[in-house]
């Protein structure tokens, strides 16, 4: 026999009424818990293409790509769709590094694309206690932090995150958070760059690869191609006390329909560093609204 009561709003008094309410409030009250909510958006609507084929693609290159950089930050997904995404966090570190998986791999699903289209991904974040549950659409409805990500997302440019302010009171380090002359209900926005990537490259290889990608999107070209190579460094010291170090060089390559020819940039470094400056050429590739694709005789690199 079921337990449950069957309630007839219409036979309730108000007094009924207020105090079934208070008893739901009271109750969800001990799922409340500080939670983080990343809002994922793209820059352009992707459900208005007619081709089925592209469609089925794009969604999903975008699902898998979302799920992945989600389970690497630790986060579950609240809500799906390619235009637009609700990721769910109990820490800040794990939004942040979620944050720059997402925008550091986009570059590689704009190369699986073909360049049929070009994503761009706005992001925002928003902190707080709230009661959200997986699965939820009624919590989701409800939820206020996760209207308020989706508010900073909205109003992100593409590439960047924006931060709501409590949660950039605790962002690290404290000076990152930029406040920007705009305001969510009544609180300030603030923009920041997660997980910016510091490398021993010189600035002449970062400007070199800046007037590369440069003169690819001035050329229209939407996809570029890259290979590791692993470069065993000669020993021409004669020191037996000195063991010669092993570098990762990268080659990025691109063919220009107007000269008929490839251009080419192809840049070095230490083996220990080559994976933190792989996804920093592919976060200044995707910046541009560019396509990477793995050469297919890349080699696997490890330290």
């Amino acid at each position: 026999m079921s337990s449950r009561v069957h309630l007839y709003l219409e036979r309730l008094s108000l007094d009924e009424l207020l105090y079934l309410e208070q008893e739901i409030e009271r109750r969800k009250a001990r799922f409340r818990k500080e939670y983080f909510v990343l809002a994922v958006q793209t820059d352009q609507k992707l459900l208005t293409t007619l081709r089925g084929d592209m469609l089925h693609q794009i969604t999903r290159e975008m699902r898998r790509h979302i799920n992945e950089c989600t389970a690497a930050g630790s986060g579950v997904q609240l809500a799906y769709s390619p235009d637009s995404s609700l990721l769910l966090f109990r820490d800040l570190k794990g939004a942040v590094e979620t944050s720059t998986r997402l925008l550091t791999g986009i570059a590689d699903v704009n190369g699986k694309l073909g360049g049929a289209t070009t994503i761009g991904l706005k992001l925002g974040i928003a902190s707080g206690e709230d009661v959200l549950a997986p699965g939820s659409a009624r919590c989701l409805r409800n939820s206020v932090l996760a209207r308020r990500a989706g508010q900073c997302a909205w109003k992100s440019p593409a590439g960047v995150l924006l931060i709501d302010e409590r949660t950039a009171q605790r962002w690290e380090p404290r000076q990152d958070p930029m406040r920007l002359p705009i305001e969510i209900d009544g609180a300030s926005v603030f923009r920041v760059v997660p997980g910016a990537l510091k490398t021993s490259t010189n600035d002449d290889d970062e400007d070199r690869l800046k007037e590369f990608l440069s003169l690819a999107v001035s050329r229209g070209i939407s996809t570029l191609k890259y290979s590791l190579l692993r470069e065993e460094a000669r020993d021409t010291s004669g020191n037996a006390w000195s063991k010669p170090v092993a570098r990762a060089v990268i080659n990025i390559e691109a063919f220009d329909s107007q000269s008929l020819k490839n251009i080419t940039f192809t840049t070095k470094c230490a083996l220990s560093e080559y994976a933190e400056h792989v996804d920093r050429v592919r976060r200044m590739v995707s910046d541009r609204g560019l396509g990477l694709v793995k050469h297919e005789e890349a080699s696997i690199i490890s330290a």
